[in-house]
């Protein structure tokens, strides 16, 4: 045999011998960086409750391969001491969205002048009166009813979208449509960078609506809460009938008229019919009570947005024991020129800004699971200092590390992959020079699937 031979005698016999799990990339393509990592000497948050001091994280191909005390790494793997660091699951943000918090509580004008329906037959209005959704090809009459719009149709993050999330640890989010009444669907992202076909984790997650009563075009209905209330009940409603029909029809096609193809109520039956998750927004205590016996009519077990507000009526929230997501948004006090300037803030302001850090706190301890979400926080360098004030007004480290972990995985359907660090899930990872609830603590890093 010539030497040729037995050189590619090896090489095949290398090949068949080599680990798989690396990814093959194909010809004209760099070769991706190592991706077998030793992280020893670190102190280790495995879950709300359990930690492991000295401990190995091995991460190979982008994912946890093992977390041992006192572990040895192995050869092959790149070291990186961890002496000093505490690691934790990489957080969870359950509702990231360009839209701003919605409030519900101001009253709301119900004259409806110039309102129509705006071009659904036999919605409002009389024939000939509506006017033009204004989106191409079909679907709801009424341009804030878009269930069919997806946010992966548009995502492509630049490099640096999420900085500002992952400066806070955040490391995987549900992306959330931010425009309408029914928004459409969110979709579960990776933090990290790439291609958007890569960062996607789980497309078509969750159905949205938000109580959004300047969501309408000018001239269109609905223009008051009682309005939007109304078109979400007429919209599910259409939902229902719509498929009865065609499946009357599907059964009866030889007798029976082809019923008008709606690309909105279709993509409804998700939520009708497959059980697809539904978040609402709505914006004030009294319609989170709303909110959840709209979504009983029709069979939905809605997840609810929490206003802040919950503390006015935690006797409507307690009885209706639905999972909530929680901006800690919290207000900040005016500054005043002089302390009889402090006469003229009215009672109400007062126990609104004493009571928003307690809100949480109050969801949890009436048995309420909750996630928490930077919605609605104009700076993200302020979550962990406003993090931190829930914590002293009695949310315990426990329960707040399980909100931006455990709970938002579970939430989301992706416990499998996230939540914890354990093997088998995403290398997901928060770097903190001690304890992340402490503001002061610095914040080193993250990784996300592998990748510092």
């Amino acid at each position: 045999m010539s030497k040729l031979s037995n050189v590619l005698t090896i090489a095949v016999l290398l090949s068949l011998t080599s680990p798989t799990e690396a990814e093959i990339l194909p010809p004209g393509n760099r070769p991706l960086p190592p991706g077998h990592h030793a992280l020893i000497h670190a102190k280790v948050a495995v879950k709300p409750g359990v930690t492991i001091d000295n401990a190995t994280v091995i991460i190979r191909d982008g994912r946890i391969q093992a977390v041992t005390e006192n572990g040895q790494a192995p050869e092959s793997a790149r070291e990186w001491d961890m002496t000093g660091l505490t690691l934790y699951a990489g957080f969870i943000d359950p509702y990231v969205t360009e839209a701003k918090s919605i409030s519900t509580t101001m009253t709301q004008s119900i004259t409806g002048a110039g309102a129509t329906a705006a071009g659904k037959p036999g919605f409002l209005g009389a024939p000939g009166n509506e006017l033009d959704a204004g989106t191409t090809g079909p679907g709801s009459g009424l341009s804030t009813m878009e269930p069919e719009h997806d946010v992966t149709e548009a995502f492509s993050p630049k490099p640096d979208s999420y900085e500002t999330l992952r400066a806070q640890g955040f490391t995987a989010a549900v992306l959330t449509p931010s425009n309408g009444i029914i928004r459409g669907q969110s979709a579960l992202i990776s933090l990290g960078q790439g291609s958007p076909n890569l960062l996607v984790i789980k497309p078509k997650l969750f159905q949205h609506i938000v109580f959004d009563t300047k969501a309408s075009k000018p001239g269109e209905f609905p223009k008051s809460l009682m309005g939007v209330i109304s078109a979400i009940r007429q919209t599910l409603s259409d939902a229902k009938h719509y498929n009865d029909t065609w499946e009357y029809y599907k059964a009866n096609a030889g007798t029976f008229k082809r019923p008008a193809y709606n690309k909105s109520l279709d993509i409804l039956q998700t939520v009708l019919k497959n059980g697809q998750p539904v978040i609402i927004e709505p914006g004030s205590v009294l319609m989170v009570d709303k909110a959840i016996r709209l979504a009983g009519e029709f069979g939905i077990k809605p997840v609810i947005v929490a206003t802040g507000h919950e503390w006015r009526r935690p006797d409507l929230v307690k009885a209706n024991a639905t999972r909530f997501i929680v901006p800690i948004n919290l207000p900040k006090a005016p500054k005043m020129p002089t302390d009889a300037d402090w006469e003229r803030v009215s009672l109400d302001q007062l126990r609104a800004w004493d009571w928003a850090p307690e809100n949480p706190v109050l969801l949890q301890k009436n048995g309420l699971e909750i996630a928490l979400t930077t919605h609605g926080i104009k700076d993200k360098k302020s979550f962990r200092e406003n993090l931190a004030k829930v914590i002293d007004r009695g949310l315990s480290k426990h329960d707040a590390l399980a909100a931006l972990t455990t709970t938002p995985a579970r939430l989301t359907g992706a416990a499998d992959q996230l939540g914890t660090v354990e093997a088998g899930k995403l290398a997901n990872l928060v770097v903190v020079e001690g304890d992340y609830f402490d503001p002061k603590a610095k914040l080193k890093g993250v990784w996300i699937e592998g990748s510092w």
